[in-house]
């Protein structure tokens, strides 16, 4: 029997230490409903974290829509109102190039890992 792809999941979560990665599954960045699913799972964890100290790992992504990108800006900006911050890890070049077309890469901290990230704690 064939595996049903929404049935797969689209990201994890695990934490470590006082940081909570969330790591997103799959190339593509790009469903509306995937993405704004993803922002509430995220919104709701920079709610309950004191402070919150969100890390998304995109080692897998190859490919954002700016709908995401979007997202991603949003949150961050939620993440500072709350005394916190997000961070990026496992950048790809074709994403960070969209970082970077926005200026984004000038406002969030972006590291080669989740372990160089979580050094830099």
């Amino acid at each position: 029997m064939p595996i049903d792809p929404s049935s797969e999941p689209k990201y994890s979560v695990r934490k470590a230490g006082s940081t909570t990665i969330v790591r997103l599954a799959g190339p593509l960045v790009t469903d509306q409903v995937y993405i704004n699913e993803l922002g509430v799972a995220l919104e709701r964890e920079l709610d309950e974290a004191t402070p919150p100290d969100l890390l998304i790992d995109l080692e897998e992504v190859t490919r954002l829509s700016s709908s995401a990108l979007g997202k991603f800006m949003r949150l961050w900006t939620r993440a500072r109102e709350l005394g916190g911050r997000l961070r990026m890890c496992s950048v790809r070049p074709h994403v960070r190039d969209a970082f970077a077309i926005t200026r984004f890469d000038e406002k969030i901290e972006i590291y080669p890992d989740a372990d160089e990230a979580l050094r830099h704690g």
